[in-house]
């Protein structure tokens, strides 16, 4: 039978038929005339090739065809209406759902203490999975699916359709050196900041940054003798030894009230850079995961 001749409408008739046995029964529930429920048996018996129900004393009786139809047209008509039915708000209370963040450690380190709070708070049903974002292709993850959201700086260039952002909060970037440093106490000057080595986080393994871009545009360069592709074990490496790194100033404030380091400002202006979460449009209109952004952006004004 081809789905497409047949008026789904009639369908419900025949759920209303097979419960209550009775036209006039039929009828009254769905608001029908006593012909306009017979015109539909009519049809259904055609369109099925059976009878469906017979006459029997005192009512009507479903024959076996229509009695093996009774529970799954009952969930066919139940799976139609969730379709069709407005979805229900999200409440985060009750609520038992995992999203995926693609989030580098900076990020992680910064927003999962503060999120973690809310969430036991206002959801305790609700989980996280953080994968990494140190690749240039969130974009395609957050269009595909495999991500919900992403949290960081957004890639450079443009973005592929479809996608949304919202910033977070901005950062800056602060030079850290060990407590005891041999040339280094209280100050920072671009002599020693060009001539003294440097750790460097390249995420994605790549060489050149923000601050080779600032020397550059000075006719300066570095040496980089330590690159990482995470910012958490930087300032243990600083602290044992005399390199010289710069990065976020969250993490570096962090880290000094519990390890001898020294935090200092760059000799030199280095842009500040934005953190900003990254969602496909697919979800604009989902109630839960409005909530989840709603959340991240709540955990990122605390922090500020």
């Amino acid at each position: 039978m081809n789905l497409g001749s047949v008026d789904l409408n009639l369908l419900v008739v025949l759920d209303a038929l097979l419960h209550l046995r009775s036209v006039t029964g039929a009828a009254r529930r769905l608001n029908l005339s006593q012909s306009a429920v017979s015109h539909a048996l009519r049809r259904l018996r055609e369109a099925l090739g059976d009878e469906l129900l017979v006459r029997v004393p005192g009512g009507m009786a479903p024959t076996a065809r229509s009695e093996a139809l009774i529970e799954p047209l009952r969930q066919a008509l139940a799976l139609v209406g969730d379709v069709v039915t407005a979805p229900r708000p999200f409440e985060p209370a009750t609520a038992q759902r995992s999203f995926r963040v693609a989030a580098a450690d900076y990020a992680q380190f910064v927003l999962l203490p503060e999120l973690l709070r809310r969430l036991a708070l206002e959801a305790p049903g609700v989980d996280v999975w953080i994968v990494s974002a140190a690749t240039d292709d969130t974009d395609r993850l957050l269009q595909s699916g495999e991500v919900d959201l992403m949290v960081g700086v957004p890639p450079r260039g443009s973005r592929l359709g479809g996608i949304r952002e919202r910033r977070l909060f901005d950062e800056r970037f602060v030079c850290v050196v060990r407590g005891q440093h041999p040339v280094i106490q209280g100050a920072l000057s671009l002599e020693d900041y060009v001539r003294l080595p440097h750790a460097f986080v390249a995420p994605r393994g790549r060489e050149g940054g923000v601050v080779d871009e600032v020397l550059r545009s000075r006719g300066l360069s570095r040496r980089v003798a330590l690159a990482v592709p995470h910012f958490l074990v930087v300032p243990y490496a600083i602290a044992s030894s005399d390199l010289i790194v710069t990065l976020a100033a969250r993490i570096a404030v962090a880290f000094a009230r519990s390890m001898p380091l020294q935090v200092l400002d760059p000799p030199l202006p280095i842009p500040n850079f934005a953190i900003h979460m990254s969602w496909h449009e697919r979800w604009n209109g989902d109630a839960g995961h409005a909530w989840f952004r709603g959340l991240l952006a709540a955990s990122a004004e605390a922090v500020r």
